[in-house]
């Protein structure tokens, strides 16, 4: 059976990842059409209009409900002077097929695009109390509840990308990793949907950086090990909060909005192996809806103009 929640997913584990750093910013013509618009906020669908025939607004008029698959997805209704231009919201986390136009419309001056992680990404539509009606919906929302605690409440990302020769093939096979200190910026939008809700969960972000002595502590100085190997590293720096590794940079999320993490401004000594970035909200109830959408990444290719970028967006990043 389908899951109410669509979480779109970038595993830790990377058998075959790919960092090219010259890799140029690529959108439709559809896409680009897009951007001359600046009242146009989402990349693919409007809301006014339904997706394949098959959506249209619940008894209450607050959400829009959605057939997607099997499954009633309901999506909370909000002004289109509400949205933000560069955010990602529920249309386009579920429909979109051209997801560069974000990485377009993000991108800092002073920048280009490349491939790196999107980790923090992930996206669930809400299961109002009045849609829960039968046993059979019942049952949905308990699974709903286990499956966005898991997933949605907290999400924790690697900066760098991490690649191997010759790949891996099972949890248990070790292989010799190297960590691509390929991305210098990267941004981060969050669809949090306050304007539909009278409280929404509370977010923090957090940046922490771990050093190559710290790593050894976990992992073998050669960096061969196994995807086991390093989850068992992950799950023992979250239950010590992360205090093996400095916190670089801290944020309370209360809005929506596109944000930044300046991993060249955090790293710039080159002190730290790696760095890792916690998104984590208080709570996770089962109507909230939300979108983070984090694969955007960029390197610094005329620093003087991304300097100059910078101070005059310096409340879009996390510090």
């Amino acid at each position: 059976m389908k899951k109410i929640i669509l979480v779109i997913v970038a595993l830790i584990f990377m058998f075959t990842v790919s960092a090219c750093s010259g890799k140029k910013d690529v959108v439709s013509d559809e896409s680009s059409d897009l951007l001359a618009k600046p009242e146009v906020t989402q990349a693919s669908t409007k809301e006014s209009e339904s997706v394949n025939g098959n959506s249209g607004t619940d008894e209450t008029g607050k959400y829009e409900k959605i057939q997607y698959g099997e499954d009633e997805i309901y999506f909370p209704i909000i002004k289109e002077s509400d949205k933000i231009r560069g955010v990602q919201y529920l249309y386009d986390a579920y429909y979109a097929e051209n997801m560069d136009v974000y990485k377009s419309i993000n991108r800092p001056d002073g920048t280009s695009s490349v491939e790196g992680n999107m980790q923090l990404s992930c996206c669930a539509g809400a299961l109002p109390d009045f849609a829960v009606i039968t046993d059979e919906m019942i049952n949905k929302r308990n699974e709903m509840i286990d499956t966005k605690n898991e997933l949605i409440k907290k999400r924790v990302s690697e900066a760098y990308t991490r690649t191997t020769e010759g790949g891996a093939y099972n949890r248990a096979q070790k292989a010799k990793y190297q960590i691509n200190n390929n991305v210098d910026v990267q941004a981060v939008s969050f669809a949090l949907y306050e304007s539909f809700y009278e409280t929404i969960p509370n977010l923090t972000v957090n940046v922490y950086g771990i050093s190559s002595s710290t790593w050894n502590k976990y992992l073998p100085e050669d960096d061969i090990y196994s995807y086991n190997d390093f989850t068992d590293m992950m799950s023992a720096l979250a239950e010590n909060n992360y205090s093996d590794c400095d916190k670089l940079a801290s944020r309370e999320i209360d809005k929506s909005g596109v944000y930044y993490m300046d991993y060249s401004e955090y790293n710039k000594d080159n002190r730290y192996k790696q760095l890792f970035i916690v998104a984590e909200f208080d709570e996770m109830p089962i109507d909230y809806a939300v979108v983070i959408n984090d694969a955007m990444n960029y390197i610094i290719s005329k620093p003087e103009d991304y300097v100059k970028w910078k101070e005059n967006n310096k409340d879009k990043f996390i510090e």
